[in-house]
């Protein structure tokens, strides 16, 4: 027997462990290429000046960073999540559900339901900004939040746009590469193990975007991060396309980076990314969930027809 054969048939804990492990040895071997990249950019000389990786107050090391970005996206999703679907199924893109498309107006409500979902997951995000944890967790609480602080820094060096040219980059990078990579992963790949396993689609949703969420390891962008996921999933199962989910991944990323964009040349104001979060009346929140959810009914309502297990 193959040892491709012996993979499809495991169980399918097994199979999850299987795609944890490829994924851990990728991104092991993805941060070392990622330093390596680095070290060009980041003026470094000696071991004295490793503290440069981390300033991103150097542009040159933003540019390093969005090509490490780019190499790590590959490494740590793409071809783990190849890799999996070729091992564990005989129908390869057919596993990872890339061989069907959708109807044209399915894909103008993915459109819209990117823009309808926006003040809702904003709101999420500002609920989730507020977490509190008990006193005897504080050292805990402190460096989820010097985390988080870090991370905010990186992004907003990420998003300092100059340029068109740095507004293309950006759009690959950010939006194009990450929603192609993590719809891979996540969608293609776990969430059909935890479909094989549960039997059941709403707990295989549920739990990829749990986990699709923890694995960003963003602690005050848990909720509207899994909410996110929740909505990725459901188009992806509904829709039995892969195609769906990355399109949606990828506007909604690409909306942040052109947003990012148009405030920085001061042709938008910073109010518009951020709907939703701050002194939003509720009304708007809830009519954001309503008008949401009735555009995920109408791809539930207009879903292939059933498809079969992976």
């Amino acid at each position: 027997m193959s040892i491709q054969s012996t993979i499809q048939n495991f169980h399918p804990a097994g199979k999850f462990l299987l795609l944890i492990g490829l994924f851990l040895v990728a991104l092991v071997i993805a941060g070392i290429i990622q330093v390596v990249i680095l070290i060009p950019f980041a003026d470094i000389k000696s071991i004295n000046d490793l503290a440069n990786l981390e300033d991103v107050s150097n542009p040159k090391l933003i540019t390093g960073m969005k090509i490490a970005q780019a190499v790590s996206v590959l490494f740590t999703f793409i071809l783990p999540a190849f890799l999996f679907a070729h091992f564990t199924s005989e129908k390869k893109t057919g596993y990872l559900q890339m061989n069907k498309g959708f109807p044209l107006m399915i894909g103008i409500t993915v459109i819209l339901l990117v823009f309808s979902v926006m003040p809702a997951i904003n709101w999420a995000g500002e609920l989730n900004s507020h977490m509190k944890l008990p006193e005897f967790m504080a050292g805990i609480e402190a460096w989820m939040k010097s985390s988080e602080e870090k991370l905010k820094k990186l992004t907003e060096a990420f998003l300092q746009m100059d340029s068109a040219v740095d507004l293309i980059v950006n759009v690959i990078v950010v939006a194009l590469l990450a929603a192609v990579g993590e719809e891979l992963f996540f969608r293609g790949c776990m969430q059909n193990v935890f479909l094989e396993w549960t039997k059941n689609k709403h707990a295989a949703v549920w739990v990829t975007a749990i986990l699709f969420s923890a694995l960003h390891a963003q602690f005050y962008g848990f909720l509207p991060r899994m909410l996110l996921g929740v909505v990725l999933g459901y188009l992806y199962i509904w829709s039995g396309s892969l195609w769906l989910s990355m399109l949606f991944h990828f506007l909604n990323n690409g909306m942040a980076v052109v947003f990012a964009y148009l405030i920085g040349k001061n042709m938008l104001q910073e109010e518009a990314e951020n709907i939703g979060a701050g002194q939003t009346p509720l009304y708007f929140i809830f009519g954001s969930a309503i008008v949401s959810v009735g555009l995920l009914m109408f791809v539930y309502r207009n879903r292939n027809p059933e498809q079969p297990q992976p």
